[in-house]
């Protein structure tokens, strides 16, 4: 009985020696197993932006209204495809209309009289060429009467002066002496009757010419002034084509209409309102917003992303990944513009299309947990008003 109470007594101590042992081994190798987590594991860290969003690479158009006016017709529907200069939407343009067609009636009352003046003008420049042959003929005869008329005198005016010694010996009678110089009188008043013909011809002719280049450049006064008039008509008929061609709203590009006003007939509009955005045909990118802190000097062209979008939750759809591709030098508005490159991915059942919004989260950094930590120590020591603790996710 006293040495079986022995062996019991014996293996209680056995026992109870061995299973603290194994205890203490046990928490050692977790200990041990922790730490070489905390030292040698890699986890990612990510810079997670809230305003994301799927984006055509084509900048979108805005439809604007160019004119206050009442909307007659629009062609302006939600997921429609339009091309270039299609109309989209027609504005009541009536006192624009009736004006254009005041000013084309006026300008074709203006046009046969600009064709008249020409007609007339080129007929008084002939006529005034024609009028100076003629004149130029009739002074022609008239030197040549003078010619004949000087000549005439000349001879008679010799005959006198050679008759006069002859009468005064009374070789000849004076009644012929009388004749010659009766006949030299009536040579000279031959004379100055040709050469006030000369002068009268002149004088017509110089009258008739300044009354000729009178009408002639009253003519053209005329005609410049006409030409002045349908220039100044046909400038407004252009400017008021323009003004009727405001009026329709044509598409800016070719694409597909992806916001709409609420636009009916009888609605009215104001210039610069905002009526449509056309999204033109292009390849999907993730464009987010970060702030400068985060993404000057972290996010780099290369870097992967995973964009996780409103509406479609992520446990049941996934999200879409991606690989950075550029961002800006500058911030606007505070922020950072940030382009991520889709990748393709033909399981994912996500409907991709302009303007889905999400949440991009962009892998910067594979840092083990201990480094994380000592890291962001280091931040809430050195910046302990503004810490900025790093998002982390993803043990490698």
């Amino acid at each position: 009985m006293a040495a079986d109470f022995s062996h019991s007594l014996r293996a209680l101590r056995e026992d109870g020696f061995r299973r603290p042992g194994r205890a203490l081994v046990f928490l050692a190798l977790l200990v041990c197993g922790w730490l070489a987590w905390f030292v040698f594991a890699r986890v990612t860290v990510y810079e997670v932006s809230e305003n994301a969003r799927l984006e055509v690479d084509s900048a979108v158009f805005p439809v604007e209204a160019q004119v206050d006016g009442r909307v007659l017709t629009s062609r302006l529907d939600i997921g429609r495809q339009v091309e270039k200069g299609e109309v989209l939407l027609e504005l009541d343009s009536n006192a624009q209309r009736l004006k254009l067609q005041e000013e084309q009636a006026r300008l074709d009352t203006l046009l046969p009289q600009l064709e008249t003046l020409r007609s007339e003008l080129a007929a008084q420049q002939k006529a005034l060429g024609a009028e100076g042959l003629a004149s130029s003929s009739g002074l022609s005869e008239a030197r040549a009467r003078q010619r004949e008329a000087q000549a005439a005198l000349s001879y008679a005016d010799e005959e006198q002066s050679r008759l006069a010694p002859l009468m005064k010996s009374q070789a000849i009678g004076e009644l012929e002496y009388l004749k010659v110089k009766s006949e030299r009188e009536k040579r000279r008043a031959a004379l100055d009757a040709v050469e006030q013909e000369g002068d009268r011809l002149k004088s017509e002719r110089l009258n008739r010419q300044s009354q000729g280049l009178a009408q002639v450049a009253r003519l053209e006064r005329e005609q410049a002034a006409m030409e002045g008039l349908i220039t100044t008509s046909k400038a407004r008929i252009a400017s008021l084509t323009h003004d009727l061609e405001q009026f329709v709203v044509r598409a800016p590009a070719s694409g597909q209409v992806g916001e709409v006003a609420r636009l009916q007939s009888g609605s009215e509009v104001r210039r610069g309102d905002k009526l449509a955005v056309l999204v033109p045909p292009g390849k999907l990118r993730i464009v987010a917003d970060f702030a400068p802190s985060d993404a000057l000097g972290r996010i780099r062209p290369g870097q992967t992303a995973r964009l996780r979008l409103q509406g479609f939750p992520w446990a049941e759809y996934g999200a879409l990944t991606a690989t950075v591709s550029r961002l800006a030098s500058e911030a606007r508005d505070g922020k950072v513009r940030v382009e991520c490159e889709l990748r393709p991915d033909d399981t994912s059942r996500i409907p991709r299309q302009h303007g889905l919004p999400g949440t991009l989260e962009v892998a910067v950094d594979d840092l083990s947990p201990a480094t994380l930590i000592l890291r962001d120590a280091g931040q809430r020591l050195g910046t302990p008003s503004t810490p900025r603790p790093p998002t982390a996710g993803g043990a490698s």
